[in-house]
């Protein structure tokens, strides 16, 4: 019905970034046949108690902006925006 990728990043001895361990979700996706029954939060509720007993600092993910129901889905969730990436089409 739905599945969680995530992977660990960790900076150490980075000059700029700070060494904390995050959990990053690459893909969180739920069938579109069964989407509303709560299993996009279920999966998140897993991966926030995974992190937790990983020892991370933080779960972070990236949206698409033009995704509009993704980033209610997130903001439900507690979410919040980190950082904003922009671009020009050439």
């Amino acid at each position: 019905m739905g599945y969680a990728f995530c992977m660990f990043r960790q900076y150490v001895n980075d000059n700029i970034l700070t060494d904390i361990r995050t959990l990053y979700i690459d893909d969180l996706c739920v069938d579109e046949n069964v989407r509303g029954q709560n299993i996009g939060r279920q999966l998140y509720e897993e991966v926030l108690k995974y992190a937790r007993q990983a020892g991370c600092y933080n779960v972070t993910l990236n949206v698409w902006t033009c995704n509009e129901s993704a980033m209610r889905f997130y903001e439900k969730c507690g979410l919040k925006p980190q950082k904003i990436g922009m671009e020009v089409i050439l």
